[in-house]
């Protein structure tokens, strides 16, 4: 049976799963994590146009947004240096 799920949608899927998977060991305050955070909005950014449903854009356009809002508090926390 063909799949329903469009090329781009699946690779933009793919990725996603990648970028998780790279989740670093670190502190969740380190800037390891923070960059970390930044390729998940990336990536789920790269996503929300290909998405079907209107809610399932809005999610994802959300958890991006708290991605990068994430990211920016912990440099934010972190000394200067």
């Amino acid at each position: 049976m063909p799949s329903s799920i469009s090329p781009e949608l699946r690779a933009a899927l793919r990725a996603l799963g990648k970028v998780r998977d790279e989740k670093p060991g670190a502190e969740p305050g380190t800037e390891a994590f923070a960059a970390w955070r930044v390729r998940i909005a990336e990536a789920l950014e790269s996503l929300v146009p290909l998405l079907v449903l209107p809610e399932d854009r809005h999610r994802a356009a959300a958890e991006a947004l708290e991605a990068r809002a994430g990211a920016a508090r912990i440099r934010a926390s972190r000394p200067p240096g």
